[in-house]
């Protein structure tokens, strides 16, 4: 299989199949399909050009923490990216039942092939009712918050 190293965008939802089980590749042009072994580990994407299918260098780690009290959390990725490749980072921020404040979830600085730095800020919300306005204010501290980061190539 040849790789392709700029395919067109990756749609939301990927069918998955097993090598055994790939679909015919010219009714699946520019197409992506996701295809792993017959225990569903190793998932990879492949795209079709219409005439061969083609590996799309893919990778990503995943990980659920609680940062520090002061908002922040290193992630040393348990298996690094290769030399000179800087992952994309997705972080989402997990607010509890009842909470009302806005979550901010971001990267600190740029990540790395080797890790990367969350900050979490938090802005608690106020009605002055007799005004009808609506205050922000930003806490010291966030707190301890649990985030889902996603590091992918």
């Amino acid at each position: 299989m040849a790789e392709i190293n700029n395919p067109p965008r990756l749609p939301i939802n990927v069918p998955l199949y097993t090598m055994a089980s790939l679909p015919d590749v010219a009714e699946s042009k520019n197409q992506f399909i996701q295809v792993s072994d017959i225990s569903g580990a190793g998932v990879g994407l492949m795209y079709s050009d219409g005439t061969t299918w083609r590996s799309v260098p893919f990778s990503a780690q995943r990980i659920r923490v609680q940062t520090a009290a002061d908002g922040t959390y290193t992630w040393n990725y348990p298996t690094p990216f290769a030399s000179g490749v800087v992952p994309k980072i997705s972080v989402c921020a997990e607010a509890g039942v009842g909470v009302t404040d806005v979550i901010n979830a971001q990267t600190d600085g740029p990540p790395t092939n080797t890790q990367c730095k969350i900050r979490v800020t938090r802005t608690q919300q106020s009605v002055v009712a007799l005004l009808g306005l609506t205050i922000l204010s930003v806490p010291a501290s966030p707190g301890v918050t649990w985030v889902s980061i996603i590091a992918f190539q």
